[in-house]
């Protein structure tokens, strides 16, 4: 796992760590060297170095913590090539040309390669490059990833731009948008590969938009410097991605319970009111974000203490209701020389034009503008958070308008300085990677004034790697059915891009939603990454109560199925802390093989073993849906789909979110709480739906769901392992640490079976004497913990598949 580093920390150079083997090839007609990195047995980096020196970069992509294991190599050469061989890949690399391609080591299939390959042209007066590559686009091919663009999933025949911008009220095509992830994935056929152009200037992606037979990306400056990464599956690749810019930190798990927002809550009385309506009703929630009207006059680092006179003792008592406080605050100091904040920042730490002058900015009110690639003034704005962190005691902090938002230019004036962490360079470079600096500095402030506490940050804008510093949301969107589909695709291509951790606005931060798209938004954001209701209060309130009687039991109970399913839902976002797996997966990235799925956008997998289908329409009240092979089950009613493969009609009422279950899993669940931590040691339910054969394997990890304890051994790891037959299943629990040291009770609870056959079961040997039938499940309450149960029925099941 990735931990933060320090601002004061000089960035270092990208795989200065590992076992990295480098080959160089110079040209000395166009003084370019070309240079190979091998990092790992699918990972190599590819960069261009102009002039007699190969001058290297920092990077912000690439984790300071990635070390590169390197890989055992065979290198020989063909005419004109040098070929590298790794376990995973044959490298061809045409030597006089600079070209580089890609093969299948076992196949020899094409994977990527060079069409005309590298361009590099100078622009007239600045002396700064453009850079490019062109490489051949096969036929089957198809693109997937690139961040928060608002378009369908599949990539194939779009160009897009990375130029971080606020898009107020974005629609679909709208590009470019808040954040820059310069990573794609390509399927084809059974074969996938991943690439990141590590660039921070203005760059581009053609998926073959300007010519179907090339694939072209490049830059309107910096160099010419990708990552290929190549694994047998795209999850894989994912992870190996995430990997590489850096594993996210496991956050606190209050963070993944409910958060309430809107612009703005205020006075305190309304905050106040707000909860209470929450508890009265039995919603739950934990968390309530504070826009900018807690601020006095919008200035940074402030409160205003008429609407809010006592910061502490209203964060207090939140908290004494399971509630933490989130605040919203943004990049720009606003110019009062009578705060000292302000004056502060007048020293050194505000960006600058070339020729020194300070200027100054619309944004919030008139601003100043930190230089956050300087590791000082990151250094200074972290020390800033103290008295709201260590006094008041906010619990997470929300980074808005950080691509920066500038009015009316959008950002700010090419000629601005920035220190780029030693190396001066014009906003043009570091405008992409301003509000991913800023969420470094925030995160060190959380991390810096509440040691012991795992932070939590919202940033609306980043760059690769934005992941392993803060959530995200994908901004502005309006209250209509074309944005929750957009929100749907948003959020499955964050996590194809490696961020996980990632919402909407739930329902809407323009307009007000019909009852009905409320519903439907909210059942879906249940199962997103980040889960956050925000609006603008202009419109009217979108609190789960708004709606009418109906709409109101239907949102409770999408978030109360969002509170039972926390240990399921922590446990992916572990394995997404330690290894990079993501935990929305789109269907064309798990049953890549079948190229059907490369158009579909509506289904993903939430985990392992929950498969979602979130409504786009209004009044759907039925849909074909896609049910993927093998053994899936309703998540609500337990129905077996009996036809699987292929489009399935499934009637889709109100209340129903059509969500399925793998046959085999292990879920588990816990009983609804008004917020984590209301039921200190939860009992544990481990729900188990039935298959007539194979194996599946399935996890529980728990820990104290906040502070690092778990570093040192303060956690429990369960694995299970399902074996099934057609009158009887196995399930075996393995566990490294104390197995019951963070639930105080245990059940089993069979899914799948009929009514018609009666159950018997034994727990390591010992016949359960406890079995008993509960509606259309079994249940086996558990001491302690058990090696391996065995479950018996007297006949073969009708349900079986």
């Amino acid at each position: 796992m990735c931990a933060a580093f320090h601002n004061t920390e000089k960035r270092k150079l990208p795989l200065v760590r590992g076992s990295v083997i480098r080959r160089e090839y110079g040209n000395v007609i166009s003084k370019i060297t070309l240079s190979v990195w091998i990092a790992e047995e699918g990972l190599v980096r590819v960069a261009y170095f102009p002039g007699a020196v190969a001058e290297d970069e920092p990077s912000y992509a690439v984790s300071p913590e990635y070390v590169a294991p390197g890989a055992e190599i065979r290198e020989y050469d063909e005419p004109g090539i040098h070929v590298i061989e790794t376990r995973l890949l044959r490298i061809r690399i045409r030597t006089e040309e600079q070209k580089v391609d890609f093969y299948d080591i076992v196949t020899d299939e094409p994977l990527l390669t060079d069409e005309s390959g590298f361009g590099r042209e100078s622009k007239d007066w600045t002396g700064d490059c453009r850079v490019w590559i062109r490489k051949r686009l096969q036929e089957t091919e198809h693109f997937f990833g690139l961040g928060d663009k608002p378009c369908a999933l599949n990539l194939r025949g779009k160009y897009f731009s990375m130029w971080g911008a606020d898009h107020y009220d974005f629609h679909e095509e709208s590009d470019p948008l808040y954040k820059s992830i310069p990573f794609f994935l390509s399927l084809r056929e059974g074969r996938a590969y991943g690439l990141l152009f590590d660039n921070t200037c203005r760059s581009y992606f053609d998926f073959g938009a300007t010519d179907e037979t090339v694939l072209s990306f490049g830059s309107f400056g910096g160099l010419m410097n990708y990552y290929f990464i190549y694994d047998r599956r795209p999850l894989d690749i994912v992870a190996a991605y995430t990997r590489l810019t850096g594993t996210p930190e496991l956050p606190p798990l209050w963070a993944l319970g409910y958060h309430q927002s809107k612009w703005s809550y205020y006075p305190d009385k309304a905050v106040f009111n707000l909860v209470e309506r929450f508890r009265d009703l039995g919603i739950p929630c934990d968390a309530v974000h504070l826009d900018q009207h807690y601020m006095r006059n919008k200035e940074g680092f402030t409160w205003d203490l008429q609407n809010f006179p006592h910061p502490a003792g209203m964060v207090g008592t939140l908290k004494e209701q399971g509630i933490k406080t989130v605040l919203i605050v943004n990049p720009g100091v606003r110019i009062n020389p009578e705060h000292p904040v302000w004056r502060e920042g007048m020293e050194s730490n505000y960006c600058r034009r070339s020729e020194g002058n300070l200027s100054e900015w619309k944004s919030a009110g008139l601003c100043n503008f930190s230089d956050f690639t300087s590791p000082a003034v990151r250094d200074w704005w972290a020390e800033l958070y103290r008295k709201d962190i260590e006094e008041i005691g906010v619990r997470g902090l929300w980074n808005d308008m950080n691509e920066p938002v500038i009015f009316p230019d959008r950002t700010f004036p090419m000629d601005t300085r920035h220190e780029y962490d030693g190396m001066p360079c014009s906003h043009e470079k570091a405008h992409n990677i301003y509000g991913q600096c800023m969420a470094e500095a925030s995160l060190e402030a959380m991390k810096r004034h509440a040691p012991g506490r795992r932070p939590f940050l919202l940033s609306r804008s980043g760059f690769a790697g934005l992941q392993r510093f803060s959530a995200t949301w994908t901004g502005d969107n309006r209250s209509n059915w074309e944005h929750l589909k957009l929100a749907n695709f948003q959020c499955q291509r964050l996590a194809a891009s490696g961020i996980s951790f990632a919402g909407s606005d739930a329902g809407g931060f323009l307009g007000h939603p019909t009852p009905e798209l409320f519903c439907r938004w909210m059942q879906m954001a249940a199962f997103h990454g980040l889960f956050r209701n925000h609006s603008s209060g202009e419109f009217g309130g979108q609190e789960p109560w708004m709606f009418g009687l109906e709409a109101a039991g239907y949102v409770k109970a999408a978030i109360e199925g969002r509170y039972r399913l926390l240990p399921y839902i922590y446990t992916q976002f572990r394995r997404y802390a330690e290894t990079g797996m993501p935990v929305l997966r789109s269907l064309a990235l798990q049953c890549f093989e079948n190229m059907d799925t490369y158009w579909r956008g509506a289904e993903f997998f939430f985990g392992d073993h929950l498969y979602v289908i979130p409504i786009h329409e209004p009044q759907e009240g039925g849909r074909f849906l896609y049910i993927p092979e093998g053994i899936w089950y309703s998540y609500h009613d337990d129905s077996l789909m009996k036809e699987t493969g292929r489009d399935v009609w499934v009637k889709c009422p109100l209340d129903f979110l059509p969500v399925y279950v793998r046959g085999g899993a292990v879920v588990p669940r816990w009983p609804v709480q008004q917020y984590v931590g209301e039921i200190p040691r939860p009992p544990l339910s481990l729900d188990v739906w039935w298959a007539p054969s194979g194996e599946v394997e399935s996890r529980l990890y728990e820990d104290a769901g906040d502070g690092y304890g778990y570093r040192h051994g303060e956690c429990a790891d369960h694995e299970f392992l399902f074996r099934g037959a057609p009158s009887s299943l196995e399930l075996s629990w393995t566990c490294r640490g104390d197995p019951c040291a963070f639930h105080e009770a245990v059940e089993v609870v069979l899914h799948g079976l009929s009514d018609a056959v009666s159950v018997a079961a034994a727990m390591d040997g010992i016949p359960c004497g406890s079995v008993r039938r509960d509606g259309r499940v079994w249940r086996i309450p558990v001491e302690g913990k058990f090696d391996r149960l065995s479950v018996t029925w007297d006949r073969e099941n009708p349900f079986s598949a």
